[in-house]
């Protein structure tokens, strides 16, 4: 990593790479975001599940 770069260049950069994202709309990050919470959470009961499975048998 190239630690002499002035913040303005580094400021162009992150604008020159942030354009070439596509664009989001904030409604489809609110539902990626629920889709990423509900998963995390379901991940999370299975696992406890498991452990309660794995400890009483």
């Amino acid at each position: 990593m190239n630690y002499n770069v002035s913040f303005s260049e580094m400021d162009r950069m992150a604008k020159q790479t942030n354009s070439k994202k596509s664009s989001v709309s904030l409604t489809q990050m609110r539902k990626q975001a629920s889709q990423l919470k509900n998963s995390s959470n379901s991940k999370v009961k299975k696992q406890q599940s498991s452990y309660k499975i794995h400890t009483m048998g």
